[in-house]
């Protein structure tokens, strides 16, 4: 081993270049193979697009170049390598789970894979990553050590110049390719796109191209035309919703609404889907009777979304903004890039200006996407997440189940008098699906697949949605019975991680997933497939509400059920550049002036509150109101280990008292040890 470390260097200074290409061809192949999971279909990418192939290589090739500027190439090298190797493993691991291949927006939600992590990997998984980390820091310790450092003298720069100039030739490259249509920068599908153009290329592309790409013809008087020709007018009122005669009401925030404005609440159900469109599988009975029976009765259709198998954000994104996700960067998600720092036109903002409160429901963690944060960019006025809620049940995975939210969306009824729009995020159906039988005796069982553990794994999944279909139900029951004007529009965010093909799909689409308009205030039932990004402005336009600047837009377009070609490229194009406008441009379509200022969100509608603390020397007891699970005891700004008794009582015998006065609060505190509220303090004297 020593000699052949001894010997190496020699060869490797010797032929540099040749050493380097060899690696670069040799990873490339390697993580191609990976992201195929074929060597048939690897030998195909190389004999027939191998001028893209090469550009693949040429990506690794510079990352290699960086090594003109260390003394240690050899062990830099190896490091490079095996970041390569990894990125590589990663995507051949992520692809088990779900459809979209790895790329740069995966990297932006280390923190929330993180938090999921264990909802996939069985306790070897984490034992052999484990070892893996261990013995890679033992190899490059070692290496470090071992490997010898170059003889020549450094030029940094002739190094740095060489470096920047192959780097600008790589884009130069990648721009006339474009042009040339050899290349897209823009992937309508992700999977496809790594198929076509290779995974260097693609997650390079997905590294640094974020954002909207400030569109060729974008100016102010291209926007003004926009607005002028292709936004029908600000209204409200073509439906019977509002009555004339009936009389204003203010609400407490002194906007005048009518009595006749209906809720609106969207269901975003996680992975929900029908089986009974599975054409590899049959079913021992229908595993969605009550969605089914509202899709007969109601306006229906299917619904196109972003992603497949993961991605709950970005259908949450297209449906609360009206934004084309095509237009971002390839796999980004806005919540973790511009809506970190930008507010966005959105159904809220809409919707309160006409006198709504808007709310958002999540049965999961608050932290999840940052929308404990980003929901403020969005314009909702609270955030009840899974830390403020009690007497949740959970599946075999872990997750909250879904029939908690009937009780909380009628919380939320309670909280405001005058109209409310509800945004409302499922968790019960995501995955991961196990294959092993955790179900003995599931409610609906499969028949037709190869194996016992995909029939495992598809029997779980059912079992979920159908308890979620049970679910519609008493949320539609408790609707009607509560008698408020509503209209309940509910959808799946994504097909599940379940390795569907196009070709076991009854419409032949793994973009697509069904959605239902539900209502008591008698609105027309139609049948329309439509897009994610369409779907506000679609049920705006059924209630008679015409408002805000995406959803008018989509209106307008809406008006005919049928387009030409052209047609649809000019609104893609004039899409693209109102979102670019709003987002990243001068917001003309606002006058220059963005209307929306981000809101002061607020975590929950029940406030919680600290009544009285008992110090009975070895356990501190807190009485109060509307305590969770999630709810921590702090004392003097330290969290104590908190056991939560009930809604009203917490305990803890983790706590330190100074002479004196000293605070006492509760906090929600997430999974992942972030604060999202607190009560106000309470002093104890010792």
């Amino acid at each position: 081993m020593d000699r052949f470390i001894r010997r190496l260097p020699e060869k490797i200074e010797k032929h540099p270049v040749r050493s380097v290409f060899c690696a670069a061809v040799f990873l490339t192949l390697f993580m191609e193979l990976l992201s195929r999971r074929s060597l048939w279909s690897l030998l195909v990418f190389v004999g027939t697009r191998p001028h893209i192939f090469l550009y693949n290589v040429c990506i690794v090739l510079w990352t290699f170049s960086l090594l003109l500027l260390v003394k240690r190439r050899l062990f830099w090298g190896t490091v490079i390598s095996v970041v390569w190797m990894i990125l590589g493993i990663a995507d051949f691991v992520l692809l088990s789970f779900r459809v979209t291949p790895f790329n740069g927006a995966d990297l932006r939600l280390t923190k929330d894979a993180v938090l999921v992590a264990g909802k996939y990997l069985q306790w070897w998984h984490v034992v052999l990553m484990a070892a893996a980390i261990v013995g890679l820091a033992v190899l490059f310790v070692f290496l470090f050590r071992k490997l010898p450092r170059s003889r020549r003298k450094i030029s940094y720069l002739k190094s740095g110049i060489f470096i920047i100039f192959s780097l600008l030739a790589l884009f130069g490259a990648n721009s006339v390719a474009t042009a040339a249509g050899i290349f897209s920068a823009q992937f309508g599908n992700l999977a496809e796109a790594y198929q076509d153009y290779g995974f260097s290329y693609c997650f390079a592309n997905s590294l640094v191209n974020t954002g909207i790409k400030r569109p060729e013809d974008y100016s102010t008087e291209t926007v003004q035309e926009i607005k002028d020709e292709e936004i029908v007018p600000e209204s409200h009122g073509t439906s019977p919703l509002v009555l004339e005669e009936e009389p204003d009401v203010v609400n407490e925030t002194g906007i005048a609404v009518t009595e006749q404005t209906p809720n609106i609440i969207f269901l975003q159900l996680e992975s929900f889907s029908d089986p009974m469109k599975y054409l590899q599988i049959e079913c021992s009975e229908d595993p969605i009777p009550n969605y089914r029976k509202l899709m007969e009765q109601y306006s229906s259709g299917y619904l196109s979304v972003p992603s497949v198998g993961a991605g709950t954000a970005n259908t949450e994104f297209e449906v609360i903004t009206g934004m084309n996700l095509d237009f971002f960067g390839p796999g980004e998600y806005p919540y973790k890039t511009v809506l970190q720092k930008e507010v966005c036109e959105s159904l809220c903002f809409d919707l309160k200006e006409m006198g709504y409160h808007a709310h958002a429901i999540h049965n999961n963690s608050g932290t999840f996407y940052d929308r404990y944060t980003v929901f403020s960019q969005l314009g909702f006025d609270t955030f009840t997440s899974l830390e403020y809620m009690s007497d949740y049940e959970t599946t075999y995975m872990g997750w909250a189940k879904d029939k908690v939210l009937t009780e909380q969306i009628g919380t939320v009824l309670d909280s405001t008098t005058g109209a409310d729009m509800i945004y409302t995020i499922s968790v019960q159906g995501h995955g991961a699906y196990p294959e092993e039988q955790v179900i003995e005796s599931p409610d609906v069982t499969v028949t037709g697949l190869a194996d016992e553990g995909s029939t495992n794994a598809m029997e779980y999944y059912i079992q979920q949605i159908h308890e979620m279909d049970e679910f519609v139900g008493e949320l539609v029951s408790y609707l009607k019975n509560r008698g408020e004007e509503t209209i309940l529009v509910m959808y799946g965010d994504h097909l599940p991680s379940l390795g569907l093909t196009e070709e076991n799909l009854e419409n032949g689409n793994l973009y697509q997933t069904e959605y239902v308009i539900w209502d008591n205030i008698g609105l027309t039932k139609t049948e329309r497939n439509i897009e994610a990004y369409q779907l506000g402005a679609y049920v705006l336009g059924k209630a008679g509400i015409q408002k805000g600047t995406m959803f008018r837009y989509h209106q307008s377009y809406l008006e005919e059920s049928v387009h030409t070609k052209d047609e649809k490229e000019s609104y893609l194009e004039d899409m693209k550049i109102l979102e670019y406008d709003i987002l990243y441009g001068e917001q003309d379509v606002f006058e220059g002036d963005m209307p929306y200022e981000a809101t002061d969100l607020h975590m929950g509608v029940k406030t919680i509150a600290v009544s009285q603390v008992l110090n009975q020397g070895e356990g501190l007891y807190v009485t109060g109101w509307n305590f969770t699970p999630s709810s921590v005891i702090y004392v003097n700004g330290k969290a104590c280990e908190t056991n939560s008794v009930s809604e009203n009582l917490l305990y803890t015998s983790d706590f330190e008292l100074d002479e004196g006065e000293n605070k006492i609060e509760v906090s929600q505190v997430s999974s992942d040890n972030i604060v999202l509220s607190t009560s106000d303090a309470y002093v104890l004297e010792k």
